[in-house]
């Protein structure tokens, strides 16, 4: 790699750093704090002994202990202000390597503990989709919204209230399952209150979606890579001209997905739905930005 290549690499890495969202909680020991005393205050075990025989599934870890699980958060939202911190001294024109390699370090150690957290309750995130689904087909969704919001609340708590996080969880994603269950009513009450033209009518042509604004959809879609399937992510981008596509209509989409006008035009909407909620869950407004 030549010089001059070499340090556009620097550059593009720089600029990916100082385009990220490093959202932690501040605490008032992290700026006297070392990783390694911090490694040194680990408890001698992060996670609770499941009780003989009782079996679950590998996608699905191990509880924490309260002391494991305020190591985790600890160590999460320090690694992500350290990394903060050194990103407020990058210069982007003349990046160095090696400080770029520490904040990169530190974001992925940050990420391990994020995904330990996650994991571990997901069991959590499994049993409130089951109590919500009103049918088997419906499992899944919520299962997947529902790892959506949890991963959020992973990002907003603040472990030095005391109190555990699975009482937070439990209450963002029952909310977020709150407002798909009054979705999905709105959807069927338009069904049962139209007339039998009217329904035959709504089963061929979907309405068209609420507003959602581009920049919103772009920072939700970059936030969360999860946040919408692969196929919707591809309809989205494209109908919005996202992610340096240029702006499709629904018929130039169909044609190159290889499905109908209509069916590219429900999956739309699916997808608007999914990014207006979360926009809601993370208090944007959907439409502004703001």
């Amino acid at each position: 790699m030549t010089a001059t290549a070499s340090r556009t690499h620097l550059q593009h890495r720089a600029r990916q750093i100082l385009g990220s969202d490093f959202r932690f909680i501040r605490a008032r020991e992290f700026s006297r704090l070392t990783l390694d005393e911090l490694q040194k205050e680990a408890p001698a075990e992060l996670f609770q002994h499941s009780p003989d025989g009782e079996q679950h599934p590998q996608s699905l870890g191990q509880l924490l202990t309260p002391a494991g699980e305020r190591h985790l958060f600890r160590t999460l939202n320090f690694l992500r202000f350290k990394a903060d911190q050194l990103r407020a001294e990058l210069n982007p024109q003349r990046p160095g390597k090696r400080r770029l390699e520490q904040i990169e370090q530190l974001l992925q150690k940050a990420d391990d503990a994020r995904q330990m957290i996650v994991k571990a309750n997901l069991r959590l995130v499994a049993a409130l989709a089951h109590k919500a689904a009103a049918a088997p087909q419906d499992y899944e969704e919520y299962l997947s919204e529902g790892h959506l919001i949890l991963v959020n609340a992973v990002d907003k708590f603040d472990f030095s209230r005391g109190f555990r996080f699975s009482t937070y969880a439990t209450h963002a994603v029952q909310r977020h399952f709150f407002r798909v269950m009054q979705r999905k009513q709105r959807r069927k009450q338009r069904e049962v209150l139209s007339p039998p033209e009217l329904l035959n009518h709504a089963r061929t042509e979907t309405p068209e979606p609420e507003p959602l604004n581009p920049k919103v959809a772009h920072e939700l879609i970059r936030r969360f890579d999860d946040c919408l399937n692969p196929r919707e992510r591809a309809i989205i981008e494209e109908r919005f001209g996202l992610s340096g596509k240029t702006s499709a209509t629904l018929k130039m989409i169909a044609e190159r997905v290889g499905l109908s006008k209509e069916r590219v035009r429900q999956l739309q909407l699916s997808a608007i739905e999914k990014l207006q909620d979360l926009a809601i869950q993370m208090r944007l407004n959907p439409e502004t930005a703001a």
